[in-house]
């Protein structure tokens, strides 16, 4: 355990109205990997997903997960990285996801995009020095 005993982030959490429909968008629009899908207790269902190589994951949690405070169509408390952004707002807005105007603001500030999902949850992709 040493000095650090916390080693990465594992799981972030998603309040989706509707996991079958997020879990579609992102398997089939933004090529995520489905890491877990089951049900426990009275039909509670967990869903995860990732991008390919990713350690992280995204939880889709559905309504009966969710809270005051913790419902879909907010800002995402998470963003992603990609190394081109222009090639993955092609590809994206090519698989039909709903993409707002890159931001291209003056160095240090990456170029950057909004998107969101079908519940209006609002994620941020960057584009990150290599």
């Amino acid at each position: 355990m040493a000095d650090h005993p916390i080693m990465r982030v594992a799981t972030v959490f998603l309040p989706v109205a509707d996991q079958d429909r997020s879990l579609a968008f992102f398997r089939d629009q933004l090529g995520f990997d489905v890491r877990s899908d089951t049900t426990y207790g009275e039909g509670v269902r967990w869903i995860e997903v990732a991008p390919p190589g990713s350690t992280t994951v995204i939880a889709l949690n559905g309504p009966s997960d969710q809270r005051p405070g913790f419902e879909p169509g907010a800002m995402a408390p998470f963003s992603f990285d990609t190394d081109d952004l222009d090639a993955a707002v092609a590809v994206l807005a090519g698989r039909g996801v709903e993409l707002d105007e890159p931001m291209r603001l003056p160095p240090p500030v990456p170029p950057m995009v909004y998107f969101r999902d079908p519940d209006g949850n609002r994620m941020l992709l960057v584009q990150r020095d290599g």
